[in-house]
This record gives C-alpha cells, structure tokens and sequence, in this order.
C-alpha cells in the first residue's frame, strides 16, 4: 500500500476542494496541472508530489495537518503565520550563533514602529538576495513583471539559497 493511500490523501483533497467550493478543473488550473493528473490524484489512480499538496494547502488555507486530520511532529518548512513565528526564529538562529542585532524607531505622529535588523552572514550571495528582491518587488509592483515571472524568480532563487545555515555559523 502507497503512502498516499494509506493516509487516503486523494479523498481528502477532493473533500477540502469540494467544501471550498472549487471545482475540479480551476483547481487544476491553480495548481499548474493538466485536469487529468488532478483528477489522478483525488481518484487515487496516482500520488501527488508533495510540492502538489504543499500549493494544494497554500490555495485553500489549511495546513497539512487539518488536511491529514492529523498532527504532525516536524514540518520541513516553517510557516510564517505571526509576528510570534518570525521572532522564534529569530531567537533560534541567534542561539545557534548567527549574529543578529537590531533596532527600532518610533514616531508618534505616524504611530509608526520601524525596525532594522542586520544579519552577519560572510556570503555575497546572501548579501545581495534583499536589493535584488526590492528591486523584484518594485517591477512586481509596476506592472513591468507578472505574477508568474515574479514566482519564477523566486522560485529560482531560494534554490540558490537552499545551503544550511550551518555552513556559515561561526
């Protein structure tokens, strides 16, 4: 027996499309798949990669966990849902001895809180991934890149990212 079908992967996700009110062919069309594999995949004719259950997920705002009805001891990626999430992670790269400082001004007459933090990580690559992302996100903005060229783009790069932190604690 498949993973998949154990876990009956399939039914679930044409139950939580269904109650989204989804139908099976824009579903397909979301998650850049031909309505045949999609339809595979609930039917149980094939198991979806789990990058397909991950967007799956994404698009209908549920977790892996209320998709499995199930609790899941570790997840390979962090969602970032609260300020909460962003600052734990934070507190773990710290402690694992990455060199984080910060600080933070406050106008009153904006009410506006604004915080600086800096990363001392000896890697150029890094180091230019912000600029080029500011840069992304303003084309993004001005209409000169689609939705899809910006999701190429960082797609493409977080490949580039993906080293462990490890490699650059010192």
């Amino acid at each position: 027996m498949r993973l998949g079908e154990y876990f009956e992967i399939g039914k679930r996700m044409k139950q939580a499309r269904t109650n989204a009110g989804i139908n099976q062919r824009d579903m397909s069309a979301k998650l850049s798949l031909t309505n045949s594999s999609y339809s595979n995949y609930e039917n149980g004719y094939s198991e979806p990669p789990v990058e397909v259950i991950l967007k799956f997920c994404d698009i209908l705002e549920i977790t892996l966990e209320d998709l499995l009805e199930m609790k899941l001891i570790a997840t390979k990626s962090t969602n970032i849902r609260t300020f909460a999430d962003f600052l734990a992670i934070l507190i773990d790269l710290d402690k694992r001895g990455l060199s984080i400082q910060g600080n933070t001004t406050y106008t009153q007459q904006d009410n506006q809180l604004t915080a600086h933090l800096t990363l001392d990580i000896p890697n150029a690559q890094i180091a230019t991934f912000i600029p080029d992302w500011n840069k992304v996100n303003q084309a993004l903005a001005a209409g000169e890149m689609t939705d899809k060229e910006y999701d190429t783009w960082l797609e493409d790069t977080l490949r580039l990212f993906n080293v462990p932190i490890e490699d650059y604690l010192y």
